[in-house]
C-alpha cells in the first residue's frame, strides 16, 4: 500500500529539515532529475502541497508548468537562502492579476 503524504518539502539545504519539526515530510535533494522523479512519486501518493526551494523551482520550468494546469499537487516556491529571489511573491502577484484582471499588489 502506498503511503499518503499530504504535504512535502524538497530542498537543497539542511534548512529544509526544519519542515520535519511541523510534521512535513522532507526530501534533501540537489539534482533536478531526482526532484522531478520525487514530485511524480508524491503526485502518485496523492500529495496536495509540495514546498520547493527557489533554486530547484527555477531549475524545473517544464515540471512547474505541467503542475500549474492541474489541481494537485500545488507546488509552492520557498526561499531557503538569506536572500530570496522573490519567486513566490512574483507567482502570487501573477495569479492575482490573472484572477481579477489587474495588479493590486
Amino acid at each position: 500500500m502506498e503511503e499518503h503524504i499530504p504535504i512535502a518539502a524538497i530542498g537543497e539545504e539542511n534548512t529544509i529539515i526544519l519542515f520535519n519539526a511541523i510534521g512535513i515530510k522532507t526530501y534533501l535533494l540537489t539534482n533536478p532529475t531526482e526532484v522531478a522523479k520525487t514530485i511524480l512519486t508524491l503526485e502518485m501518493q496523492q500529495c496536495k502541497i509540495i514546498y520547493l526551494s527557489e533554486d530547484l523551482y527555477l531549475s524545473l520550468p517544464e515540471i512547474i508548468e505541467k503542475y500549474q494546469s492541474i489541481a494537485f499537487p500545488i507546488i509552492i516556491p520557498i526561499p531557503i537562502k538569506k536572500t530570496s529571489m522573490e519567486i513566490g511573491k512574483k507567482k502570487i502577484r501573477a495569479n492575482v492579476e490573472k484572477a481579477i484582471g489587474i495588479d493590486i499588489l
